[in-house]
């Protein structure tokens, strides 16, 4: 597990506004073992490309190329249960060839405070922390993340290829 704080440059206007996209999160997304027909894992998500620059300040120390950005919310009850990402969009778009996808990590930043109840899990590690903590993996990690409590949860989500 990656682990670090960034300054937050971003107001809670930056992120609640958005214009959110409702996703359901296919199955195969996750291993074989994970029936996500159990689980309320549909994303609300924003990839706009306003993202960039809104949260520009804030990844632009983060040690990747060809980062790709999002903010998510998982509303109360939602569930995303233990996978690993395939990033099978992402290496098409940046032409990453399997044998280089050992390279792809990913960071969670804490858009706000954590609330009681908000979740997110890299293999056994819990994560917890203030506005502006990161947490990331890299390619193959399994993790997990839920919101069981009474407010919405915020995360920047940024991918890349280390450096």
């Amino acid at each position: 597990m990656i682990k670090t704080k960034i300054p937050v440059t971003w107001t809670e206007q930056d992120y609640r506004d958005l214009p959110w996209v409702i996703n359901p999160i296919p199955e195969e997304r996750f291993n074989a073992t994970v029936d996500t027909t159990k689980y309320n894992v549909q994303a609300y998500m924003c990839s706009d490309e306003t993202l960039l620059t809104k949260f520009y300040d804030a990844i632009q120390t983060l040690p990747l190329q060809k980062k790709v950005v999002a903010v998510n919310k998982m509303v109360p009850g939602q569930v995303l249960p233990y996978h690993s990402d395939k990033y099978e969009a992402y290496k098409k778009r940046n032409n990453i060839a399997d044998k280089d996808q050992n390279k792809i990590t990913r960071y969670i930043i804490f858009l706000h405070d954590q609330k009681a109840g908000h979740q997110l899990w890299i293999e056994d590690d819990i994560c917890i922390g203030p506005a502006g903590s990161v947490f990331g993996w890299r390619f193959g990690a399994q993790h997990m993340a839920a919101n069981l409590g009474r407010v919405d949860r915020y995360v920047l989500q940024v991918t890349g290829i280390d450096v």
